[in-house]
């Protein structure tokens, strides 16, 4: 059987394996690639929709790509600080929420990206956002593949940068990481010995 196609969208290859009985093929050996093409509207579409309540339900608006300050977003029907859910359509699509209604220019707040999927409350959460705490947001069609989304089968931007900012907490404070020789208690006791001594020899 055909493998899956290379390409998410455009055109792609297909490889397949191909087994001939004996050292040599009889007569001509299949072909082992093929090209295929993708073409559906998520690789075309980028535009995300926000939900009031919990599970993709109370109020709702769309953005296409674009930047919303906070007051975009009231512009268009929007409640400021009651967003408890979204989905974001399109392969190439990402949307970077912020906590602040100008894109936290002014303040120092946390921000989110989510690539294409859909994200409960929770989800959000997950994904390093704050329940009903979105102010602004950015819709962008990317170049290539958004990210990934813990709604989909892919992972969220978001949660991957929570992970980022937690091994860069654990390695500022063991840069050795857990096998930091200098964090050994016998290695201390050691090294404080050999001062000790060393310093008897002037006193």
């Amino acid at each position: 059987p055909w493998s899956a196609c290379t390409a998410r969208c455009g055109t792609g290859t297909q490889p397949r394996r191909v087994n001939c009985a004996g050292k040599e093929c009889h007569g001509k050996k299949p072909e082992s690639e093929q090209q295929c093409h993708h073409d559906s509207p998520d690789c075309t579409n980028c535009k995300a929709i926000v939900f009031g309540g919990p599970n993709f339900d109370g109020w709702s608006l769309e953005f296409t790509p674009g930047e919303y300050t906070v007051s975009d977003m009231e512009v268009k029907g929007a409640k400021c600080d009651d967003i408890s859910s979204m989905k974001v359509f399109g392969y190439y699509c990402k949307t970077t929420v912020y906590e602040f209604g100008d894109f936290n220019g002014q303040h120092k707040g946390w921000m989110a990206d989510f690539g294409p999927g859909s994200y409960n409350r929770q989800q959000l959460v997950d994904g390093g956002a704050k329940d009903n705490d979105i102010s602004s947001l950015k819709v962008v069609k990317t170049g290539k593949p958004a990210g990934n989304s813990t709604g989909s089968p892919y992972y969220s931007n978001g949660a991957n940068a929570n992970a980022r900012s937690s091994n860069v907490t654990n390695s500022s404070k063991n840069p050795f990481g857990a096998a930091n020789p200098f964090h050994s208690s016998a290695v201390s006791s050691g090294v404080f010995a050999v001062l000790a001594a060393a310093a008897s020899r002037f006193f």
